[in-house]
């Protein structure tokens, strides 16, 4: 009785348990490079027609193809099957499943976490898109809030993203753009090149990213608006806080600072933009 039922590709060679390599790559369904590569790594032991000195394959390298397939399709390495092979009972399947086990956990663990990340930037992205971005302002009554602070000083805003790389090769704390906020304390007083405000320091800050903190914003008050589009409306939006502040018997307590919530790391179309501006106030007198 033939091993391959209704197949004529090799009925002699089947009968007597022997089998080519064209009839190997048909019953796993894999090329014959891959049969050949397992042969010389010394899983496959073929024996050689004594007639044409083809490769015949026995009826041991189906059960080692057998158990090549299972294990790779579960996580072991080819070297890994070949030790197996070479010393294959009871004990060694057990310590090295139990193995493979505990890298998986691992891989678990590690997963949740690019997972927790990858939800919290989404959840960041969808907060920000949920403000008002009328430019109507609001008062906050704000904690202090931790951030990584990663320049001071003046830095024309083409040299944000040079500044940032430098930052990530010289220091060890971790920096995230998309889904977290790059936030600019700006200098009132100057104008920078573009018709904005000029910068005095850059950090970052999120809500629900782990970021690692070397800054802080204090507590307190802080009068707040948010709109969609180019940063340039911080200084068309800037003496509208100011009247606001005489209006309501308050006064600057600290520098206008902008979150860019959504901007250029998380998209290339400006009108996606979107920025909140703070400024920390107290009441006069």
């Amino acid at each position: 009785m033939s091993f391959f039922c209704g197949c004529d590709t090799m009925p002699y060679m089947s009968e007597i348990g022997l089998f080519r390599i064209g009839e190997i790559s048909k019953l796993f369904n894999i090329g014959v490079d891959s049969i050949r590569y397992y042969e010389k790594v010394g899983l496959l032991h073929p024996v050689r027609n004594e007639e044409n000195n083809y490769r015949l394959y026995t009826l041991d390298d189906i059960r080692t193809m057998n158990t090549i397939r299972e294990l790779l399709a579960i996580g072991f390495s080819t070297d890994e099957i070949l030790e197996f092979e070479k010393d294959r009972n009871l004990k060694h399947v057990t310590a090295m499943l139990d193995k493979e086990s505990s890298v998986i956990d691992e891989k678990i663990r590690q997963l949740s976490q690019i997972k927790g990340n990858i939800n919290s930037r989404l959840r960041s992205i969808n907060e920000a898109e949920s403000l008002d971005t009328t430019g109507t302002i609001h008062e906050l009554d704000l904690s202090e809030r931790k951030c990584l602070l990663i320049s001071e000083g003046e830095m024309p805003d083409n040299e944000v993203n040079y500044r940032l790389a430098e930052f990530r090769s010289d220091s060890s704390s971790r920096v995230t753009t998309i889904g977290a906020c790059d936030c600019y304390v700006l200098d009132t007083d100057h104008m920078g090149e573009c018709g904005d405000f000029a910068t005095k320091a850059i950090f970052f800050y999120s809500r629900y990213l782990n970021l690692d903190t070397n800054y802080s914003l204090k507590e307190g008050k802080y009068l707040s608006l948010a709109y969609r589009g180019p940063f340039t409306q911080t200084v068309e939006y800037y003496p509208k806080m100011l009247s606001y502040c005489r209006e309501h018997g308050l006064q600057k307590a600290g520098d206008l600072i902008e979150f860019c919530h959504i901007d250029r790391y998380e998209t290339s179309d400006i009108k996606e933009y979107i920025t909140e501006v703070q400024m920390r106030v107290t009441q006069k007198g």
